[in-house]
């Protein structure tokens, strides 16, 4: 039996913002800290240890992962559609207001005087006076949700993710990302391999051998806590790829991907979110659920978001 709109939806906010707040317990970790600081494994907020890193949050607390989804579903919200210079103001908003984990890379971009007025035209400066091109995978959670908007793609997650990152790898794998969001919302299927490697031929065919893994391999395949690599947008993808094709619910993907440490948090987030479409609310751990501090504030995103869709398909 098809899943309502509000299972889907419901499913992908609080799947992403519990794999972003559980997530943090591993990030930056190799497998063998992952192993010696949680040895039974990590399952729960209350575990997550308070080193240096992570005591810049409270247990159960999210990263600026979901906060920048936030931001672009409110904007959605207000638009009742796609604007991106709005998204634009809004992500310096957040920016001036609480950039503590912010990566380098979108700290560079936001902090840019003229972002708001011309969002496109200053990544790319930023991007082009880089030198080094850091393909990293914030951009994908925007991607998943431009795929449960399903407007215009893979145009639009292309956007929204030029709106900070300008590397065909990000823009591909974005692409990829919206594609099986779409598929899971809206057609009740995962995407086809044969969809996704088309998409990466001819967007950036140094995805296809991730999308490959993702199908036909193991987590291990990926490396994930690689510290030199650990960031690459292409493993994120993979990972929640892998994820979708290997996973019988949203536990066994969670508990697998933060057990291998690297950039744990946006690998369980966006594995997470998928699943949740995929499988739905009521297939969450509900004390994930109900232990994030900022229940309320997802909850409320997610009803809001409901109910555009549900008045946009009527």
């Amino acid at each position: 039996m098809a899943k309502s709109i509000k299972e889907k939806v419901y499913g992908a906010l609080f799947g992403y913002a519990i794999g972003d707040a559980l997530g943090l317990g591993t990030e930056f970790m190799s497998r063998k800290e992952v192993e010696r600081f949680y040895p039974e494994g990590l399952t729960y907020y209350s575990q997550i240890i308070r080193d240096a890193h992570r005591s810049q949050w409270k247990r159960g607390e999210c990263s600026t992962d979901t906060k920048i989804v936030a931001v672009q579903l409110e904007s959605l919200f207000d638009n009742h559609g796609i604007n991106y210079l709005d998204v634009a103001r809004r992500y310096r908003e957040l920016y001036d207001s609480d950039n503590v984990d912010l990566t380098p890379n979108l700290r560079w971009v936001l902090s840019q005087h003229d972002y708001a007025k011309d969002p496109f035209g200053t990544t790319r400066k930023v991007w082009d006076s880089m030198r080094k091109f850091e393909a990293s995978s914030e951009c994908l959670g925007r991607a998943m949700f431009a795929g449960i908007w399903n407007e215009d793609l893979p145009k639009t997650a292309v956007e929204y993710c030029r709106l900070t990152h300008v590397h065909p790898r990000c823009e591909a794998a974005s692409a990829v990302i919206a594609e099986m969001a779409a598929s899971l919302m809206w057609k009740d299927k995962e995407a086809s391999f044969d969809t996704l490697i088309e998409i990466a031929r001819q967007l950036n065919p140094d995805l296809m051998r991730y999308i490959e893994a993702a199908r036909h391999g193991t987590l291990d395949d990926f490396d994930l806590d690689d510290q030199s690599t650990f960031w690459f947008v292409r493993k994120a993808m993979g990972c929640a790829l892998w994820a979708i094709w290997h996973c019988d619910s949203p536990t066994e993907a969670l508990y697998d991907i933060i057990a291998h440490g690297g950039d744990a948090d946006t690998n369980a987030a966006l594995a997470q979110g998928l699943l949740g479409i995929k499988y739905g609310f009521e297939s969450l751990e509900p004390r994930l659920v109900d232990g994030l501090l900022y229940k309320d504030k997802v909850e409320s995103l997610a009803e809001r978001l409901t109910k555009l869709l549900e008045e946009r398909n009527k």
